[in-house]
């Protein structure tokens, strides 16, 4: 797992860092110019770009484009690419200071040349621009984290202009774009292609509009092992990676049989939504359960049973919906089971509302609970909580907001505190299924590193709760079954992303894929662990 930082919490850990192993901030700065001076300079020659233009600012991340442009030199000293270098000077230079100011003066004093120049006059920068049949590197180094409040019109009018009238460029902000103050507003920052951060990642780069003007990240080593930011992560904010799960860990054994490869009881469908019911079940199955169970209402069973092979299909007596009647053949199959899915496709009739409150009140199971299932406990949200068995939640944004009886709005400013607060106080485990999606259990707050807006599609969330309850059956797990359920999901969404594009995905080609993408996660662990 990866530390991610809020900008303020990363200043003073940052601060703490340097004063812990006596390291001066310019070595920092230093070690983060040259390496970001490196991944600019590859942009530089993939991009096809023709020249550079570097925007500084006044601060340490003035500080960093300073370094930065006199590594880049050094490539065109070196390499058989030139690059002319322009650093336009966006605040007087009398408000550089400290180690912006030192290192504006080596790079004053080292180079002079056709190819490097520093200027001031937005009208030159506006000239170089105007230049036809190029293509410009822009580096944002305006502002770094440090930046509150809003830009200011001078630097909104340089990037507007830099939006409007160069068609053709690569953008790389330096740590984070500049302006970018909080997630939910980015309407005046310069939309970068790529962001390169330092140390750690950002927060503010991975959410809503600031996920959208940064572009790819990318992590650089400022001279301090990512790891050691560990001691300061007191938010206990992660992104999950390939190697935080825990597929390699779930072994059939050479003896084993299917009641003891997870026993899953799903309990979904209702007129309409019988294809939900199908999904989720058909996604345990292929996640590695060894026996899925589908409780549907009993009008729904004919179409089941002619969809479904190797699901067992269980008509309760209902004909629409499942109701408090389907009681009498439920009990042995919950005894059974090693977890229950409930919820894909149920609706929200009040006697199958209070059907699902029953359910989860009177037996001690590891649930899944997903989609109309969550709705049946809003006004009754102390049923949740369990005594030895854990609950997790699988809701989209809409779905936890109204849970929680607030606007989405009102969530999305303030997820990150709302979700760990309920994880916590109802002792759930919260998949709150996002772009990306996290889980909380109150505790820690991961993001999931992988995933496209290709599985922004009917009947995805559908398979992703099939796999968490699938591993859930398997293991007993609720941690681990979210987090590499997750993984999982938008694992086999980035591999369909790159083979059918953003919106040629629909949930049944998740399923199918799910074996391959799997097995090709295990394979990569164990290779890594040689």
């Amino acid at each position: 797992m990866k530390n991610v930082f809020f900008n303020t919490d990363v200043l003073a850990a940052e601060k703490k860092l340097m004063e812990k192993y006596s390291i001066p901030s310019i070595v920092l700065m230093e070690n983060a110019g040259m390496k970001s001076a490196e991944i600019i300079w590859d942009c530089f020659i993939k991009e096809n770009c023709s020249r550079i233009v570097i925007l500084a600012g006044k601060g340490n991340n003035a500080g960093d484009g300073y370094v930065i442009a006199r590594h880049l030199h050094s490539k065109n000293l070196s390499d058989d690419v030139y690059a002319p270098i322009h650093i336009f000077q966006c605040y007087p230079l009398t408000d550089l200071k400290g180690d912006a100011l030192i290192n504006f003066n080596i790079v004053k004093e080292l180079f002079r040349s056709d190819y490097f120049e520093i200027f001031d006059d937005a009208t030159k920068l506006i000239d170089i621009t105007e230049i036809d049949n190029e293509k410009i590197l822009f580096v944002d180094a305006v502002f770094g984290i440090g930046f509150k409040g809003i830009l200011d019109e001078k630097i909104k009018n340089i990037f507007s202009d830099i939006t409007q009238y160069v068609d053709n460029k690569f953008v790389i902000a330096i740590d984070t774009p500049s302006g970018l103050d909080d997630y939910t507003y980015a309407d005046d920052c310069l939309k970068a292609d790529l962001t390169i951060t330092m140390g750690v990642r950002k927060f503010n780069t991975l959410f809503y509009s600031g996920k959208e003007v940064s572009g790819r990240t990318e992590v650089v080593d400022i001279g301090i092992s990512t790891t050691k930011f560990d001691d300061y992560n007191d938010k206990e904010i992660y992104l999950t990676e390939l190697y935080d799960t825990f597929f390699d860990e779930i072994h059939r054994g050479v003896n084993s049989h299917k009641y003891n490869n997870g026993k899953l009881f799903v309990l979904a469908g209702s007129e309409g939504f019988s294809g939900a019911a199908y999904l989720s079940a058909q996604s345990a199955l292929r996640t590695g359960c060894g026996a899925v169970v589908l409780g549907i209402p009993e009008g729904l069973n004919s179409i089941m049973e002619a969809k479904t092979t190797e699901v067992i299909t269980l008509p309760l007596r209902s004909e629409k919906y499942l109701t408090n009647d389907s009681y009498d053949k439920i009990n042995d199959k919950m005894e059974w089971s090693d977890a229950v899915l409930v919820g894909p496709g149920i609706g929200r009739e009040s006697n199958t509302m209070s059907f699902v409150r029953n359910l989860v009140k009177k037996y001690d199971k590891n649930y899944v609970i997903d989609a109309d299932g969550i709705y049946a406990f809003k006004g009754h949200l102390d049923c949740l909580k369990k005594e030895t068995r854990s609950v997790v939640l699988t809701p989209h944004f809409g779905e936890f907001a109204n849970l929680l009886d607030i606007t989405s709005e009102e969530l999305k400013k303030d997820f990150y505190n709302i979700s760990k607060e309920f994880a916590l106080n109802y002792n759930v485990i919260l998949v709150l299924k996002n772009s990306p999606t996290v889980v909380t259990n109150g505790n820690g707050f991961y993001i999931n590193s992988c995933g496209h807006e290709n599985l922004a599609t009917i009947g995805s969330g559908d398979v992703l709760s099939g796999i968490i309850a699938s591993l859930l059956g398997q293991s007993g797990d609720v941690f681990n079954s979210s987090i590499s359920g997750v993984f999982l999901h938008s694992f086999c969404g980035d591999k369909l992303y790159d083979k059918l594009g953003n919106s040629g995905t629909i949930a049944g080609d998740l399923i199918k894929l799910i074996p391959e993408a799997k097995n090709e996660i295990i394979k990569i662990i164990r290779q890594n662990n040689k």
